[in-house]
């Protein structure tokens, strides 16, 4: 059915990203989830918490804090304290950071690629059109469950 067939895809569409990512955390001697975190602090620059990173990136509370702790002992991020909340710190991508985010930019987009390939514009806006509605329909489906 439609469902078995959506869910297969998600699958196949995770491992094809996974795939991607393996040279780039291999490289630079990376985690997942330490690219994951560089990644989703560079394309969302409004976001720099960790626990954006949890709620926004659905990473595991534990696996983001000891992404974090790494990728600062590693020298590619910084966290500075919130002035106005103590309990909040933000997190600051450093240069060194700069070549790997490119690589995985480049892991992101390659993934774009293969998976649109030959989809034209019309589809590809329709294509953001469905998902942009079911999103919704999830968020507000959840409140009668």
């Amino acid at each position: 059915g439609n469902m078995t067939d959506l869910l297969k895809m998600i699958h196949s569409m995770k491992s094809l990203y996974d795939h991607l990512c393996i040279d780039v955390m291999q490289e630079y001697c990376l985690t997942r989830s330490e690219l994951d975190i560089l990644l989703f602090l560079h394309n969302n620059p409004e976001f720099d918490s960790a626990k954006d990173i949890v709620e926004k990136r659905g990473l595991i509370k534990s696996q983001a804090s000891m992404g974090i702790e790494k990728l600062m002992q590693k020298g590619y991020l910084k966290t500075v304290q919130d002035q106005k909340d103590k309990r909040r710190y933000h997190l600051y991508l450093l240069t060194s950071s700069q070549p790997i985010i490119e690589a995985g930019l480049k892991a992101q987009k390659r993934f774009n690629d293969i998976l649109f390939q030959g989809v034209s514009e019309d589809e590809l806006k329709c294509w953001k059109n469905v998902l942009k509605q079911m999103s919704y329909n999830i968020m507000n489906g959840k409140d009668e469950i």
